[in-house]
């Protein structure tokens, strides 16, 4: 399934995960994999809402035009933008092990972008939300995957560079964390340090315009060689998806604010 371009509330797209999951409830319920793209907002990890001045943070990415949501998924910080795929892999199985989810998906994406060239498994010295389930090419970080449970099934999300600037993507990054007081974190830091030149994208490593659609195209491919997989229309009930953001914002006490409410905001709770 494909839900396209969001530009609304960042944590949309999170709720469309949240309500698919849901589904997985359901008797005879299928893996689903969710593609979506998100323009322009920072993801937030659980870590990064202790930093000391994220309020300050934010607003330096807010006047780049990024929004910001906390979402619930393990990590820390990711940029998005209308150059990077995000896909959510959802499975009606409470069970898999953390480490086999990410060892299914590593192969899914290895497959997925083995014509771009060789795709390393592992950290990323240096990058941001770095972690060992990294991928890369050529030692640039193209993305990386984090996981949650739900009471039905599992969520892995990860994210893809395929268009634009890897290094401008890292700079902001260490700008924001710059701005929002990492380096005054003396433990329980989100990352210890950003390298800008550590982030790539595939059309920067192949040399040409690598679209987006051409990297959906690859991955449902390499989907096919281990499911019997069928593209279908995004789908979902609106009340699915209010029950959904509804649990995220109240319950699980995550946000998203867009670049325009981060300007006029006065502060920000890291609750």
């Amino acid at each position: 399934m494909d839900s396209g371009i969001h530009t609304a509330n960042p944590i949309d797209p999170l709720a469309f995960d949240e309500a698919l999951a849901n589904s997985l409830g359901k008797p005879g319920a299928l893996p689903i994999i969710h593609l979506w793209i998100y323009d322009r907002a920072l993801y937030l990890g659980r870590r990064d809402a202790r930093l000391p001045y994220l309020s300050q943070g934010l607003k330096f990415a807010a006047e780049r035009g990024f929004g910001c949501v906390l979402r619930s998924s393990g990590g820390a910080c990711v940029p998005l933008d209308a150059g990077v795929l995000n896909v959510a892999i959802l499975l009606p199985d409470t069970r898999i092990s953390i480490d086999d989810f990410f060892r299914l998906s590593a192969a899914i994406i290895s497959t997925g972008l083995e014509s771009y060239g060789p795709v390393e498994i592992g950290e990323v010295a240096g990058s941001y939300c770095a972690g060992d389930y990294d991928f890369a090419i050529s030692g640039k970080k193209l993305g990386g995957m984090a996981q949650r449970r739900t009471r039905h099934g599992s969520i892995l999300q990860l994210c893809i560079n395929v268009e634009g600037s890897g290094l401008e993507r890292g700079e902001l990054m260490d700008n924001f964390y710059r701005e929002a007081g990492l380096a005054e974190m003396l433990q329980n830091k989100p990352i210890p340090w950003i390298d800008p030149a550590t982030i790539g994208s595939l059309s920067e490593l192949t040399g040409r315009s690598v679209t987006l659609s051409e990297a959906k195209e690859h991955l449902l491919a390499a989907c096919e060689k281990f499911w019997a997989v069928e593209k279908v229309p995004f789908s979902l009930p609106v009340a699915d998806f209010s029950e959904a953001r509804t649990h995220l914002t109240e319950r699980l006490g995550l946000y998203g604010y867009s670049s325009e409410e981060l300007k006029q905001a006065d502060s920000l709770s890291n609750s």
